[in-house]
């Protein structure tokens, strides 16, 4: 006699059945944090973007962010960032989909009229405040308000020399891992 050994097709349905309810679990939440980290990264690269615009005008020019009212901050950024459209007079997209939108550091997150160039990175010396949307027209345009729930809109304080999250939170996201 020959018997042979196998799996029953019922068997092997059963088997899919279970795989396929355990990835219908599953992935909606691995893909939520997912985009999250996705998130998180694209702000430290709209910060570092910042800094080296910051930086390399510095550097070249000899001029700081004190020198730059909210229009004048846009140009420099647009000089110094691979900037692929403008949008209105303070916003501009980047090659790789960023979206940003510059204020003066009047009625900013801190309510300073100037900034000082002698004080490079205290709390009262934000020089402009730097609206950041990491993957541009894409969604879920919403801002970033906690860290336990990350979106995808972000702001950025710059200093006279170099940009930093503007505020405890968006800190708490760009340095924790």
């Amino acid at each position: 006699m020959n018997k042979k050994s196998g799996f029953t097709l019922a068997e092997v349905l059963v088997t899919l059945m279970i795989i396929g309810v355990i990835a219908a679990m599953t992935i909606p939440s691995l893909m939520q944090s997912t985009a999250q980290q996705e998130y998180r990264a694209a702000f430290k690269k709209a910060v570092s973007m910042i800094n080296q615009a910051v930086t390399l005008n510095y550097a070249l020019d000899g001029r700081d962010a004190t020198d730059y009212s909210q229009q004048n901050f846009i140009h420099l950024m647009t000089q110094r960032l691979n900037v692929m459209s403008m949008d209105g007079n303070f916003s501009m997209y980047t090659a790789d989909g960023m979206w940003f939108n510059a204020t003066s550091s009047a009625g900013g997150a801190t309510g300073v009229q100037t900034c000082n160039a002698n004080d490079s990175a205290t709390p009262g010396n934000v020089c402009s405040v730097v609206t950041v949307d990491v993957n541009g027209m894409k969604g879920p345009n919403r801002e970033t308000t906690s860290t336990t729930r990350v979106f995808d809109i972000f702001t950025i304080a710059v200093y006279p020399q170099k940009a930093l999250p503007a505020n405890v939170t968006m800190g708490q996201i760009m340095y924790q891992k």
